[in-house]
């Protein structure tokens, strides 16, 4: 089973809310807001590439230190570990598509992490809520084929 850790911190961007500049947690009701703003979809996609910049340094290094690429038919284990108890399993778990997407923006030496995150990569997801981590929100993300 392989294994890589994500800082929750990679889902916090700087973001104009109520007038004031503030870090703001991406999860779905903020991509909703997001959408819902006048040039919705653009502040949405330079969002979901600040979040790609700050997880595929991650997954570039992991594949360094011998991850191996992901296979077809993979099944995806994600242990949730919040900074708080203020937001949603269910609000945190739509990063899944950044991570995803990160998973397939990543490649090292020609070889890309994960081809495609379409059902033929990705056969399953499963979430757990492991608890409060105010020192060290992450999310712990096993895979196996």
């Amino acid at each position: 089973m392989a294994k890589l850790i994500i800082p929750l911190t990679a889902f916090i961007l700087p973001m104009k809310k109520q007038g004031k500049m503030r870090l703001v947690k991406m999860t779905l009701n903020n991509w909703i807001m997001i959408h819902g703003m006048k040039a919705g979809r653009i502040i949405a996609n330079k969002r979901k590439h600040q979040i790609q910049a700050k997880i595929i340094p991650l997954v570039d290094q992991g594949i360094i230190d011998g991850l191996a690429p992901i296979d077809k038919h993979t099944k995806f284990h994600f242990s949730w570990y919040f900074p708080d108890r203020r937001t949603d399993l269910d609000n945190w778990t739509f990063t899944h598509k950044f991570i995803f997407d990160a998973f397939q923006a990543s490649s090292v030496r020609g070889q890309v992490f994960m081809p495609n995150d379409n059902l033929n990569f990705v056969v399953a997801t499963y979430d757990d809520f492991m608890g409060v981590d105010k020192n060290n929100p992450t999310v712990e993300i096993n895979w196996e084929n």
